[in-house]
């Protein structure tokens, strides 16, 4: 695990506090994370937690008309040339 996977790790635990100089630092060692997988001492921070988790289905979720499927204008528009085709053809 490299030091931005370390940070991100550290982003949601409730023992993360910040310092100017440094950036993100435990409350406990007073330093950047330095584990290798796993920090024993980490205890989830519900509010960050939530908000990253807010943050990334927003960036998964895709809008209709994005995702290729047919808008309303669209389905609005094919509707309205089903009905000029059955009343050109109903005067025939």
């Amino acid at each position: 695990m490299d030091i931005q996977e370390r940070l991100a790790y550290c982003k949601k635990c409730d023992k993360r506090t910040f310092d100017h100089n440094t950036g993100i630092i435990c409350s406990l060692s007073q330093r950047k994370p330095d584990f290798i997988s796993k920090c024993n001492d980490f205890i989830i921070d519900p509010k960050e937690a939530s908000k990253i988790a807010a943050k990334s289905y927003a960036t998964q979720s895709v809008p209709q008309e994005e995702s290729g499927g047919i808008s309303g204008w669209g389905i609005l528009g094919i509707i309205l040339i089903v009905i000029k085709l059955f009343i050109y053809l109903s005067r025939m």
